[in-house]
């Protein structure tokens, strides 16, 4: 989680700020956890590792703002992942998968968000935030790719 997660990213952000310095604007997006939705993860390294992502796309704001470069951590909801898929049908609750439980996010749904970001002129405005998506379709007018719109991922309690 911390490697291939909080890691990368730090990694990808620190190689990719040099290359947007020149052209004075540019926008790094780190997907990480609605952390409001569920605050705490269950399990001490994801909560880390989720948090650590989330505070560095603020801090990263923070160093480049005025070189014009925003920074946002992305929080995608219950996605529909071929991973996700497998696991559900592992557990014997296939016909769960397209239930009030399973997944409701393609990761189109996801990628439409970070296209409407990059394309939004004024996205320096939201640097340094935590968004989700479902808002960020709302926002923008995306849908996903079976054309509805996912609301705000949000667990109940």
């Amino acid at each position: 989680m911390f490697t291939a997660g909080v890691r990368a990213h730090l990694t990808a952000s620190r190689l990719a700020v040099p290359l947007m310095l020149p052209r004075r604007r540019g926008l790094i997006v780190s997907t990480t956890a609605n952390l409001e939705a569920l605050p705490y993860m269950r399990n001490l390294f994801y909560d880390l590792a989720k948090n650590a992502v989330a505070r560095m796309a603020w801090a990263i704001a923070r160093e480049p703002r005025e070189s014009g470069i925003a920074a946002l951590a992305v929080a995608p909801g219950f996605m529909r992942t071929e991973r996700v898929v497998e696991a559900f049908r592992r557990a014997g609750a296939a016909e769960a998968i397209n239930g009030p439980g399973g997944p409701k996010e393609t990761t189109a749904y996801l990628g439409r968000a970070i296209v409407a970001l990059a394309s939004d002129e004024r996205v320096i405005e939201k640097s340094g935030q935590l968004v989700d998506v479902g808002t960020l379709a709302r926002e923008y007018g995306f849908t996903d790719i079976d054309g509805t719109q996912p609301p705000p991922f949000r667990v109940e309690a």
